[in-house]
């Protein structure tokens, strides 16, 4: 698609250009005349602790920083983050549009970000998109937000109940009714269009869709419900979005250039909040007002702090409440994703296949569905997933220092972004043997799955993923399910494309075959 600017346009992107140059020049200027000045009150005879120096990093061209370097790398900007690192080390500092940012490449420094130095680091950057999929307050946001005592009480709320100890509680018993239930509601989809392409990713997203639901909101719908199927759709839009930059992220002065693609993220965002309000929450409200003490899943527990006595007198609202339900709903995107992954890279692997299926019918069988706890004895099945995460290194949400701090011994300065490289430690030759190919043995040592220090595909630190432990269960369950079902294949002539640095797919990627195994 080509865009033509017309002329007014064209003027008026010029003077914001200049304007924002003019501003940066100014602000740069007066950060050297600081500079200046701090230097020379430090050259007294007065004993004083000498300042960590700034990390390294390459020139930055004013108002755009250091975008430039990035741009020849195309849609995975993590590789030119990862050939930066070899020059300047695994502590550098880049400018992101008049945004200063530090990349942390070594597992180390993420450590020390992520878990040592946890509070240092736990706000996010204020980016447009960022507000705009939660009414224009990111702070709704789990994920999104910056931590505070009501955040952190919000969020360990959401992690007691999926991050569930196996067997031992009421949350897992729940989700594993839900799992299992919904199997063979997915392969009764599947059956329907057995022998032809089928756009799989559509029917796996509505399946990891009512697993959530069902778990979270005690509401399970049909495939066919057009309002769900919207649902789940625009969910994936904005999961999508969220996975690809764009150049408001750290040039908001664009956005009057793009106000349609912003406007686009506010409408779809604003309905889906719609559709989980009509056919989930005002129901779930009514009935737990009547009882607050009735509360069945994580939707009600929420709600109840608002219907409740709260002893802290925190305002825990309806709106803000709404915005948490479609948070966490919202991860069930990641899951239609990475199954599509692991079956195009299983698929391109036809050894990995075929250990892949002697595993299911040696440790499961073919005439007994799968079973959550075969999990851990499925080793092989769970290092197949730990590889397309590897290789897919989907990337950290980016931190923002709280105080003025260190990494690796160089100074960070409050509101300083930080971005761990995860696509550089998945891809470090010396962490590795042959980084690049598709090799899940080597996540199982003397037959046991072993899971490397180094590699954290879903973070970690008090910011990491409180899904997980629910992705991992639901993407384990379908995969054997549908494998042992099934024989499952490319249309011919397809190779599917898997790009790096983001889990997202689109929602009509390549096609699968299914068909039913031989007894």
């Amino acid at each position: 698609m080509v865009f033509i600017l017309a002329p007014a346009t064209l003027v008026l992107m010029v003077v914001v250009v200049l304007a924002a140059a003019l501003k940066e020049i100014v602000r740069r200027r007066n950060e050297k005349q600081c500079a200046n000045v701090t230097s020379k009150s430090r050259r007294s005879e007065d004993l004083e602790i000498a300042r960590p120096a700034t990390a390294p990093g390459p020139k930055a061209l004013p108002i755009f920083g250091n975008i430039f370097n990035l741009a020849k790398y195309g849609d995975c900007p993590y590789e030119g983050f990862t050939a930066l690192a070899k020059e300047y080390g695994p502590v550098y500092s880049l400018y992101l549009g008049s945004n200063h940012a530090v990349v942390i490449s070594s597992i180390d420094t993420i450590k020390e970000v992520l878990v040592t130095k946890g509070n240092m680091f736990d706000a996010r950057p204020n980016i447009i998109r960022f507000g705009l999929y939660f009414g224009g307050d990111r702070q709704h946001s789990l994920a999104l937000c910056d931590m505070n005592t009501v955040q952190k009480k919000r969020i360990n709320l959401a992690r007691s109940v999926l991050m569930f100890r196996t067997g031992e509680s009421h949350s897992y018993e729940k989700f594993k009714e839900n799992v299992i239930s919904e199997m063979p509601t997915l392969t009764d989809e599947i059956d329907k269009a057995l022998n032809k392409p089928v756009k799989a990713k559509e029917l796996l997203s509505y399946c990891a869709m009512n697993i959530f639901t069902g778990f979270i909101c005690s509401t399970k719908f049909d495939y066919s419900d057009p309002a769900f199927r919207d649902l789940a759709r625009k969910f994936d839009f904005v999961f999508e979005d969220i996975n690809n930059g764009h150049p408001t992220d750290f040039l908001p002065w664009l956005a009057p250039f793009f106000c349609t693609y912003l406007k686009d993220i506010q409408d779809v965002a604003a309905q889906i909040r719609q559709i989980i309000l009509e056919k989930i929450c005002n129901d779930k409200y009514k009935q737990l007002k009547c009882d607050p003490t009735n509360i069945k899943d994580l939707a009600d527990a929420y709600f109840a702090n608002l219907l409740n006595e709260n002893k802290d007198n925190e305002t825990w609202d309806w709106q803000a409440i709404l915005y948490i339900i479609e948070d966490l709903l919202g991860g069930s995107s990641a899951i239609g994703n990475i199954v599509m992954r692991i079956f195009g890279y299983v698929l391109q692997n036809p050894h990995v296949y075929e250990k892949l299926r002697a595993e299911i019918d040696e440790k499961i069988g073919r005439n007994q569905a799968p079973k959550m706890n075969d999990k851990s004895e499925m080793i092989y099945t769970q290092a197949v997933v730990f590889e397309v995460l590897r290789l897919t290194s989907s990337p950290i949400v980016p931190h923002v220092a709280t105080a003025d701090t260190t990494i690796g011994g160089y100074a960070v300065e409050k509101g300083a972004i930080v971005l761990p490289n995860i696509f550089g430690i998945n891809t470090d030759g010396e962490l590795w043997d042959e980084p690049e190919k598709f090799m899940p043995e080597r996540f199982i040592v003397d037959g046991q799955l072993k899971k490397p220090g180094h590699f954290i595909p879903f973070s970690t630190g008090k910011r990491a993923c409180v899904g997980s432990k629910v992705v991992g269960y639901i993407t384990f369950m379908v995969v054997s399910t549908v494998f042992q079902k099934y024989d499952v294949s490319l249309p011919e002539g397809t190779t599917p494309v898997l790009p790096k640095g983001k889990i997202s797919l689109p929602w009509n990627s390549f096609e699968l075959v299914f068909s039913k195994r031989e007894q």
